[in-house]
């Protein structure tokens, strides 16, 4: 969804996937995507659903204009006439760390360092992200949350999530919920090494008749080599921090927030000293082994069906 708000000469990677690069043939994709989501939308037979939830990060990281968030408003108002947006923010450290793994699933090949001190990146700067967002859709329709754990509705995401969506709070407690597995693991050092020179050895969508292998790869490391992978040291995560510390300062005030600081300021999960983990060839060779074999396991499966 978040792609088909983009404007004409805004390329994100999932434009460069679909071959979708110029004006043209985006438009083309963008009429055919909405045309399918509205159909989807107006089959609600009988007024059965009430709530719309649409749920992707991808919303926040590649709108950067306020015209890419307007759009994304004025398709949204032909259906609804309540449109609330749910903002959660991760102190920027914490998030710069999540991203890494992400990274590297996504093909990238370089170590970890903090690369984004700029405070006007959009992606780490939340007071601009919410002054766009709020700029179009209304300040009293954003409701920016805290993503820590002591700060969810009784310390679980999925229940904060449904409390923030307006499920009443003896549902919320009364119900069985389904929770769903966790999406997008992060990978251990020992995993975060093998892909990052899986991927200098086979770039990805160099080779087509990779892509499959890929995605076991990184199945298979996300079920046997999951973790915590590379961190930082505390005076880098504390030194990183304090580049936003102004801007995070701007949104507290903004959002009239009675607490003393956006986010806890404890740096206690990271090291005092650099971590240096070096794999051999023996340790890489290893899980070479190990990735062969659960091929061959899967298709076995595959060939038994």
């Amino acid at each position: 969804m978040a792609t088909a708000m983009l404007d004409v000469d805004h390329i994100d990677d999932a434009r460069k996937t679909l071959k979708i690069v110029d004006a043209e043939s985006f438009s083309y994709w963008r009429n055919n995507f909405l045309a399918e989501l509205s159909e989807e939308i107006k089959n609600n037979t009988n007024n059965k659903y009430k709530t719309y939830i649409f749920s992707s990060e991808h919303l926040s990281s590649r709108l950067i204009s306020v015209e890419e968030i307007t759009r994304l408003k004025n398709y949204l108002e032909g259906f609804f006439d309540t449109i609330e947006v749910i903002l959660y923010i991760r102190r920027q450290d914490k998030y710069a760390v999540s991203l890494y793994s992400t990274a590297l699933k996504a093909g990238s090949v370089d170590n970890f360092i903090f690369n984004h001190k700029n405070p006007l990146n959009p992606r780490f700067n939340y007071y601009q992200l919410y002054s766009k967002w709020s700029e179009v859709f209304g300040k009293n329709y954003i409701d920016v949350r805290i993503f820590e754990r002591d700060k969810f509705y009784k310390k679980n995401l999925t229940l904060d999530f449904l409390k923030a969506v307006g499920f009443h709070e003896n549902v919320i407690n009364g119900t069985q919920w389904l929770v769903p597995a966790k999406a997008n693991p992060s990978l251990n050092a020992l995993g975060q090494s093998y892909l990052r020179y899986y991927n200098a050895i086979n770039p990805k969508g160099l080779d087509p008749r990779l892509h499959k292998q890929r995605r076991h790869l990184i199945e298979f490391l996300e079920r046997n080599y999951g973790g915590n992978g590379y961190l930082p040291t505390q005076s880098e995560a504390i030194e990183w921090y304090g580049f936003f510390e102004k801007v995070n300062n701007k949104l507290l005030l903004e959002l009239e927030s009675s607490t003393e600081q956006l986010f806890d300021t404890s740096f206690d999960s990271y090291p005092k000293e650099k971590d240096h983990f070096i794999y051999t060839s023996k340790d890489l060779l290893n899980v070479s082994k190990e990735f062969a074999e659960y091929l061959i396991d899967i298709n076995k499966l595959n060939q038994s069906r």
